[in-house]
């Protein structure tokens, strides 16, 4: 495997500029690599799709849910797009943690399982390290260790806290530290602050949150693996200011106590998220229909199952205001889904949801109007 790491790539016949090995050692604090002039060129293709004539139902909403399974295979055609969906995913998993840290505390172990068996392997795998150590770069997030072992391809990623001490001192860091993107004392519990499943109070709200502002596609998604479709367009997941910008603000509420239960939209996409939190006895009567009216979204498919990074938060009615404030003032964009359901463990979609009466003013406005 160490080839894979060092070799000098050739991709569709363009020369790749840095190896794997020296774009993550730029994402740690070790000094980088001095040019190897005696290792392997590695040329390679990336994998162009079928034409795919797979119609998803609308009405098949329930049975798409139960056919995502806790298991998938690394989705080779979308390696770049998975795999920052990955990086999200990681820092995501962390926020509902116990503890006095923010993003710029955190750091991530990384580790690559790979074979190259057929054409288009080599490819996939630089691309993944590549749009890895992009994602990260732009979050400010450094790589703790990484690793590459021999096996079916996959990814995963672990987010731990740095020691203060561990960070490099360019200017740029030193910045950062002056921020409130960085706290004097971090640490992290492996203990949840908020709850992993809903609460039986049906006047709390659900509240989501997506991290990034791309658009809603079900390439390389759970959902599309399940039922054997091949989506040709992922999500570009690469608004890392805005994930900075929600991340602060999630992160101050879950720490704050105000976040009841919370749960990360990751894989399987926002309706597995949903199904994750009702799986603890209280269900959920939720509607998407203001997230597909903002996004400009025909299709509930597409937004109940397309992985873009994102929390559901749970809250209690009277933080509703308090909450709304905090958002706004951050400038991030969230949508109330609806209330929990006692007494019932399904996640039932509903036509349309009361919202507050000042969101509602506000979706309701007209642009340019006072």
């Amino acid at each position: 495997m160490a080839d894979l790491l060092h070799c000098n790539y050739i991709i569709d016949g363009v020369q790749m500029t840095l190896s794997p090995e020296r774009m993550l050692r730029e994402c740690t604090a070790e000094p980088p690599l001095e040019p190897d002039g005696d290792a392997e060129t590695l040329a390679d293709e990336t994998l162009d799709l079928s034409p795919d004539h797979f119609q998803f139902k609308e009405s098949s909403v329930a049975a798409y849910a139960k056919a995502i399974g806790e298991k998938r295979s690394f989705p080779l055609p979308f390696a770049a797009s998975y795999t920052a969906g990955k990086v999200a995913q990681a820092l995501l998993d962390a926020i509902w943690m116990a503890g006095h840290f923010r993003l710029g505390d955190l750091t991530l172990k990384a580790d690559w399982k790979w074979s190259c068996k057929q054409i288009g392997d080599a490819a996939a795998f630089y691309l993944s390290v590549e749009s890895a150590c992009n994602y990260m770069d732009a979050l400010g997030v450094k790589i703790d260790r990484y690793s590459v072992c021999n096996g079916q391809p996959a990814v995963s990623f672990k987010a731990v806290t740095v020691a203060e001490e561990d960070a490099a001192d360019e200017e740029e860091v030193q910045l950062l530290r002056e921020l409130p993107f960085r706290t004097a004392n971090p640490r992290i519990s492996r203990r949840r602050k908020a709850s992993a499943t809903l609460l039986p109070e049906k006047s709390d709200w659900l509240i989501y949150i997506p991290f990034d502002t791309c658009d809603y596609r079900l390439g390389g998604s759970a959902l599309a693996q399940a039922v054997g479709a091949q989506p040709s367009t992922a999500p570009d997941i690469s608004d890392a200011d805005y994930f900075i910008d929600c991340y602060e603000v999630v992160r101050e509420l879950v720490e704050d106590g105000v976040v009841k239960a919370g749960a990360t939209v990751g894989d399987g996409g926002l309706m597995t998220c949903l199904r994750k939190l009702a799986s603890g006895g209280t269900g959920a009567d939720v509607s998407i229909r203001n997230v597909c009216k903002a996004h400009g979204e025909d299709s509930q498919v597409r937004v109940l199952f397309s992985e873009v990074p994102g929390v559901v938060l749970q809250i209690a009615d009277i933080d509703y205001d308090y909450v709304d404030a905090e958002l706004i003032l951050q400038d991030v964009v969230y949508f109330p889904l609806g209330h929990p359901a006692p007494g019932r463990s399904s996640v039932r979609l509903t036509e349309a949801v009361e919202i507050p009466q000042i969101l509602e003013s506000l979706l309701n406005t007209l642009e340019g109007e006072d």
